[in-house]
């Protein structure tokens, strides 16, 4: 007598198809989270006070840029998107030779990560975080 294998039942063969369907789904899901682009990040650098002259020095995150520009009036903005959080970045205030003073602030989405003050010609309000 010969032995005979045993019977396949149908709904076996649809429950290994949709788990192998579940996993291939799964394993795509998870390279598209792990490779997608960090959205960006809005960096907000804000400089006041009654100097009449300064010189700010800001990161632009844009492959370790820096800029640099010769203000005659204060208050000062600069709104930046940054790819992903910045872990770091630099705005540097740099007071005139006529004095006065300054104030910088370092907002990353919307959230204060450095401020400080400086008074008097040719001092630096240092506001790198």
């Amino acid at each position: 007598m010969a032995e005979s294998d045993p019977p396949v039942r149908p709904g076996r063969k649809w429950l290994v198809i949709g788990a192998s369907a579940a996993l291939v789904v799964g394993a795509l899901a998870l390279v598209v989270l792990t490779t997608a682009p960090e959205p960006p990040v809005r960096v907000v650098y804000r400089v006041s006070g009654t100097a009449e002259r300064a010189t700010v020095t800001y990161s632009t995150f844009r492959a370790g840029e820096t800029r640099q520009e010769e203000l005659i009036e204060l208050p000062w903005r600069m709104e930046l998107l940054a790819t992903g959080e910045p872990d770091h970045g630099v705005l540097t205030v740099t007071i005139g030779p006529d004095g006065g003073d300054v104030a910088c602030e370092v907002l990353v989405a919307d959230v204060e990560r450095r401020s400080a003050t400086a008074t008097g010609p040719h001092t630096s309000a240092l506001c790198g975080f």
